[in-house]
């Protein structure tokens, strides 16, 4: 195993989850989502997802470096190979030197497809430098070609491939070098954009090792690029030629221009590209097999026939939940009423369990009904309890507990864990390292033992926290996001402390048609791009704007705050709704959760008064 990765404990194997913290152990660990044979094909590909979905670790293995550190140096048979990947994450900090006011749009934009062609035309050659290393008899293109394209990309001569590569190189940091110090009286000779990159690739095609291969430029981070560079790249996907494609990785809400340089030409899917969305090809039991492979590599030189989430984080039935909140008071409670006012009734619910007994004396006080009456209607109507039951027994558990302090939820389980992640390799990651290294500090063993269900949860509250603060750091919207998830997340939460009658466990909210969206519009998508929050189609909407979408605060976060992790019901907000919140928490909460039929009074929670100061704000 690679030095990397081995010899550490379980903790440490779990705290490393980006991919750049990973290095050559990225390939070690990499377990081939089920989409994978798609981005193999010859078809432009989109990869879309949240960070930490997993994109850079797929599109890093999909390149030429990452097949052969897969396979293995004395395995890889690059002849038998069907094509190579050429990777380049987009570097935000060259990119946003393309603009400014010295030039116009349009000259900036051919500054960039020059840049481009450089970029991408250096990966090639590299690989070719690659292959004649690592193999015998390795490739070596025509001298003149390695002249052509360097007089085309106007770097220094080059008469051999080694050369070419050089001066390619050279010819980056100098125009890298020129941009930051533009002289708009003296621009710089450019090539045209792909024409150089057309010939270069089908100059390798016709090389003996490359024959009958396809060639990928893989691009990733593509929502770095400025709107304008995102048309370039489109342009390229449209039009490139057929021995090379185009795979491309994005956030989701980061392909914000479709257009090519021809504003009337779209990119469409499938007829230009095929658009792979992880979290729908990563949903259900398709993510909990995915993330049990990720954390079975993990630890593979201590389980070598994989690890045994299962039984290392032991889930909870509703019944012992519901205990360890302190359902039996509650039981108790109804039971001493019930004595006080209908002692003949006593005898009907004596072995009733706990939680339902709790459901009842529930009902009783926010339906302003007698127990008693109550009693005998449950008696009479049992298939109509038992579904009431059914329906309320999970919301039931979040006011078990009331307004005292400790956990007023447990969030336990393997399939907890991978519902909080809300199909997120990185979050599910970072819930197992976390519970792994509280079990550590609570002085038990972390290599795969049980871990108690109040270690899971102080885990899951830890991770949503760390996470609620980590917005703040994300983009020009940082601080916008952090007001909206604590304002949403202390909205359902105390929602879930009263299960409204009619609609228990309420987690979403949709947009009214009728209200124009104004400046909500551009903070729902940053949102929905950095994962504040998650959207899907409505199921009652067949349009695809804004406001047929249904939203959640991120599941992530639901632990941290004290409400549901699971996709249930949705009230209505509106955008004005929306910006209160972020302006004015405290008073619009309560009219929102007022208006929703509770009382709009609760504590906050212990975790929640480190921001007492946001929340108390008049």
């Amino acid at each position: 195993m690679n030095e990397a990765i081995g010899g550490k404990d379980l903790v440490e194997l779990f705290g490393i989850y980006r991919a750049e913290w990973l290095s050559d152990a990225l390939f070690k660990l990499f377990s081939r989502p089920s989409y994978f044979p798609e981005l193999e094909t010859p078809r432009p590909c989109v990869l879309e997802g949240g960070r930490g979905t997993g994109k850079t670790t797929v599109l890093r293995c999909l390149s030429y470096e990452g097949r052969y550190a897969l396979e293995g140096a004395e395995r890889a048979k690059l002849e038998d190979w069907p094509y190579f990947g050429f990777y380049y994450k987009v570097n935000t900090n060259s990119v946003r030197a393309f603009q400014g006011e010295e030039l116009s749009e349009r000259q900036w934009q051919k500054l960039f497809a020059h840049y481009l062609n450089l970029i991408l035309c250096g990966r090639v050659v590299e690989f070719l430098e690659w292959h004649r290393k690592v193999t015998e008899g390795g490739a070596q293109l025509d001298p003149a070609l390695c002249k052509d394209v360097a007089e085309s990309l106007f770097c220094e001569p080059a008469a051999t491939q080694g050369e070419l590569a050089s001066v390619i190189q050279q010819g980056v940091r100098r125009f890298e070098a020129w941009v930051n110090n533009i002289d708009p009286d003296n621009l710089p000779g450019l090539s045209m954009q792909q024409v150089v990159i057309e010939t270069l690739c089908n100059g390798v095609l016709e090389l003996r090792q490359f024959k009958g291969k396809r060639l990928f430029f893989i691009i990733d981070e593509f929502e770095n690029l400025l709107d304008d560079q995102q048309a370039i790249v489109n342009t390229l996907v449209k039009h490139c030629g057929p021995g090379y494609t185009f795979k491309i990785g994005v956030r989701e809400l980061g392909w914000r221009r479709r257009s090519t340089l021809h504003e009337n030409e779209q990119l469409q899917s499938p007829a230009d590209y095929e658009r792979i969305d992880i979290n729908a090809r990563l949903d259900g039991e398709q993510f909990v097999k995915f993330a049990t492979e990720v954390c079975s590599l993990r630890a593979i030189e201590r389980f070598p026939n994989g690890l045994d989430l299962d039984a290392m984080l032991p889930a909870l039935s509703v019944e012992e939940e519901a205990k360890l909140l302190g359902v039996d008071a509650k039981a108790r409670e109804m039971l001493d009423e019930l004595e006080r006012t209908a002692p003949e009734r006593v005898a009907v619910v004596k072995d009733v369990r706990p939680l339902e007994l709790a459901l009842l004396l529930y009902w009783s006080k926010t339906q302003k009904q007698p127990l008693a009456d109550l009693v005998a209607d449950w008696e009479q109507h049992p298939q109509e309890w038992k579904d009431r039951f059914h329906n309320y027994r999970v919301p039931l558990l979040f006011t078990l507990r009331g307004s005292r302090p400790g956990v007023r939820k447990y969030y336990a389980g393997w399939q907890t864990f991978t519902l909080l992640a809300g199909n997120n390799i990185r979050y599910l990651l970072q819930l197992v390292g976390e519970a792994l290294r509280l079990q550590r500090e609570d002085g038990k063993p972390a290599n795969g033992e049980e871990i108690r269900p109040l270690v899971q949860t102080n885990a899951a509250i830890s991770v949503g926290g760390k996470n609620v603060k980590e917005l703040e750091g994300l983009g020009v919207h940082g601080a916008q996001l952090t007001r909206l998830v604590l304002s949403l997340g202390r909205l359902f939460e105390m929602l879930a402390l009263e299960p409204e009658l009619r609609r228990p466990e309420i987690t979403r909210f949709f947009l009214p048609e009728d209200e124009p969206l104004g400046s909500v519009e551009e903070l729902l998508n940053a949102a929905v791009m950095h994962l504040a929050l998650v959207r899907r189609v409505s199921s009652q909407r067949t349009d695809l704007d804004l406001k047929a979408y249904d939203y959640a605060v991120h599941p992530i976060f639901a632990a941290f705050f004290g409400f549901s992790h699971r996709d249930m019901r949705k009230i209505r907000l509106s955008p004005s709704d929306i910006l209160n919140l972020m302006r004015d928490p405290k008073r619009t909460i309560r009219e929102i959760v007022r208006s929703n039929d509770r009382s709009g009074d609760a504590p906050l929670p212990d975790q929640l008064r480190l921001f007492e100061n946001f929340y108390g704000r008049d």
